[in-house]
């Protein structure tokens, strides 16, 4: 008779010893949805980055764009910079991020070039690598005109 009682204490101890199991892993996966940063934005979005009637007719603009996102857990702020220029009836986006090491690129209107700051990049006004250690040309941002505000958009 003592081996009746054994054998259901032994069911009776690997039953709730199971659904504790089963119970911390539920609230381990949803300590995990909820501690998780959401991967929100990853899909490319067109924005206003300027009016047409903004830019200069003899250089590129820079625009300077920021995002804000905020999950309930953690609130972000990013800026791109973006240079855009009218080339005859079409327009030309370009990052501002050097290609090198992800410094930003500033126009010089002198030379009619970007140069990068920090290890002597340059490039032309087309994006493509003159000199320095830049290993590939800017990345070329795609845009339009928006034909009902005149605004130029970017997608990032």
């Amino acid at each position: 008779m003592s081996s009746h009682f054994e054998n259901r204490r032994r069911a009776l101890v690997r039953f709730v010893n199971g659904g504790i199991g089963l119970i911390t892993a539920a609230l381990a996966g949803l300590a995990g949805v909820a501690a998780a940063p959401r991967l929100g934005s990853a899909a490319r979005r067109w924005r206003k980055a300027a009016s047409i009637f903004d830019l200069p007719p003899n250089a590129p603009f820079a625009a300077v764009l920021a995002e804000h996102t905020s999950d309930g857990w953690l609130e972000t702020s990013k800026q791109s910079v973006i240079y855009i220029d009218k080339q005859g009836d079409t327009y030309q986006a370009l990052s501002a991020t050097c290609s090198h090491l992800g410094c930003r690129v500033a126009w010089d209107e002198t030379k009619t070039q970007y140069r990068c700051p920090c290890h002597g990049g340059v490039y032309d006004r087309t994006g493509r690598v003159v000199a320095g250690p830049p290993p590939a040309p800017l990345t070329r941002v795609n845009v339009r005109v928006n034909p009902q505000t005149s605004e130029i958009e970017v997608e990032l």
